[in-house]
C-alpha cells in the first residue's frame, strides 16, 4: 500500500465526526475513501472553535450535498493513531442522521471514488472498513476486523 499523504490537520489531535445516513430502503451511505483506501460512512474533522454538531453539519453538506435537520449522537470513542511518526488522538463522534433535506451527491469525487447506499449485509462484506464504520457495526451487534 502506498504511504498515506497526511495533511497538517491530520497530524494534530482533533475531534472527528461520522454519520450514518440511510435512504428510504434502510441502506447506509458509504464512501470509497481515496486517501485511506477504506470504505467508510461519511467522516470529517471538527475545526477548532466549532461545535461537534456544527462540524457534522458542515462536513455532511461539503461531502454529501445534504442539510442535516435532525441527528442523534449514538457513540463517542477515542482512537490513537501514528501518523508521520506522531501519535494523534481522534475523539470520534458517531451520529445517526434522522432527517435531512436535499439530494445526496458526491461533492468530493477527488476524495471519494464512489459514494453509494449499501445494505448492512453488503457493508459487512467490504474488504477494508474505517474505525467508525466498524464502531457502527458493533453497535448493530456485528464485530469484525478492519480487513476481511
Amino acid at each position: 500500500m502506498d504511504k498515506i499523504k497526511y495533511t497538517q490537520e491530520d497530524i494534530y489531535n482533533h475531534q472527528g465526526v461520522s454519520a450514518v445516513i440511510k435512504n428510504l430502503n434502510g441502506e447506509i451511505l458509504m464512501q470509497d475513501h481515496v486517501k485511506y483506501g477504506f470504505w467508510t460512512i461519511p467522516v470529517g474533522k471538527v475545526m477548532p472553535g466549532q461545535s461537534v454538531e456544527d462540524g457534522l453539519k458542515q462536513e455532511i453538506m461539503e461531502e454529501c450535498n445534504i442539510e442535516i435537520i435532525k441527528s442523534k449522537e449514538i457513540a463517542n470513542k477515542k482512537y490513537n493513531y501514528i501518523r508521520d511518526g506522531k501519535e494523534v488522538i481522534v475523539d470520534a463522534y458517531l451520529f445517526e442522521i434522522l432527517e435531512y433535506s436535499g439530494s445526496v451527491k458526491n461533492n468530493e469525487p477527488d476524495k471519494h471514488k464512489t459514494q453509494e447506499f449499501l445494505s448492512l449485509e453488503k457493508i459487512k462484506q467490504l474488504p477494508y472498513l474505517s474505525d467508525t464504520t466498524l464502531l457502527y457495526l458493533e453497535i448493530m451487534g456485528f464485530k469484525r476486523g478492519k480487513n476481511l
